[in-house]
């Protein structure tokens, strides 16, 4: 199989010891894929028809931004989710509901309505998180890690815990991870659950610098899932060592959930109608397999 990856912008990148092997990210047919979330930023492209059967939403990255999270229980509103990010709490977003409220009145005052508008819906999303993570829905303030230290939680343990089966208990879980790097530490806890897991979507990083580790760890992920869908980030830099985007968004699917006879997609990446530029004032990364 040939693969040529055509890229627009050029940026810098490091020096690798590794190449990327491209034949582990060329995307299967699947159907029915839908973008769920934020037009830009936040949104994922994922398979509707299992995010409507799945039981849980295991949310791995929250920060400020649960768009995709309040899109799949638009979609699925019997879905419990289960959002984990050490980085915000409740204080968090008191301290940043305050802010908004001391600069509110303030825009007001110098007739800014561009500022306005912007602190406005900024202090509507702070005091959403309030009453959207309430039950059935958490938020563990944890980081996903199996480091083991106090803060970090193991992708194992949030299913054990938060994740009871559900009838048959198969593929009733969708994974979402937007973790910084983070993502490594859980291929080895997504094979053990996979029988639990439909499908995975999310950012991966460090295609640059983590080139031999990225490889390994899409070998292990390739025993029980297939990528469905791949986008390059074109907030990261591309890596012209690679000819790739150092972060991509990927979806993977349960292979027991897709046809036998699924051969490989014959699409353009971005696909034009799913995808979206994560920075819509700059041009895309454009990815060709053929």
């Amino acid at each position: 199989m040939m693969l040529k990856i055509l890229a627009t912008p050029s940026k810098t990148s490091p020096e690798k010891m590794a190449l990327l092997n491209k034949t582990l990210l060329k995307p299967f047919v699947c159907p029915n894929l839908v973008r769920v979330g934020a037009p830009n930023d936040g949104g994922y492209v994922v398979p509707g028809d299992h995010l409507a059967r799945g039981a849980y939403l295991v949310s791995l990255g929250l920060f400020d931004n649960w768009t995709f999270d309040a899109a799949c229980l638009v979609m699925n509103p019997s879905i419990r989710i289960i959002a984990v990010d050490h980085s915000v709490g409740p204080w968090w977003f008191v301290r940043k509901i305050i802010r908004c409220l001391w600069k509110i009145p303030a825009y007001l005052l110098l007739l800014d309505r561009a500022r306005l508008r912007k602190y406005t819906s900024k202090l509507r999303n702070y005091i959403n998180y309030f009453s959207f993570f309430t039950a059935p829905h958490l938020h563990l303030k944890k980081r996903v890690s199996n480091s083991g230290g106090a803060l970090d939680i193991r992708l194992a343990e949030i299913i054990e815990r938060h994740c009871p089966p559900t009838g048959a208990a198969t593929h009733d879980v969708v994974l979402k991870m937007d973790i910084e790097g983070g993502e490594y530490d859980t291929v080895a806890d997504i094979n053990r659950y996979q029988s639990r897991i439909s499908f995975i979507t999310g950012e991966f990083h460090d295609l640059d610098s983590r080139t031999a580790e990225f490889n390994r760890m899409m070998e292990e992920l390739s025993r029980y899932f297939r990528v469905v869908h791949i986008h390059g980030n074109n907030c990261g830099a591309y890596d012209h060592a690679n000819d790739f985007p150092s972060i991509v968004e990927i979806t993977f699917v349960n292979a027991a959930l897709l046809a036998r006879d699924a051969g490989y997609s014959n699409f353009h990446y971005p696909r034009v109608g799913l995808d979206a530029p994560n920075e819509p004032t700059i041009p895309e990364y454009e990815i060709r397999f053929e």
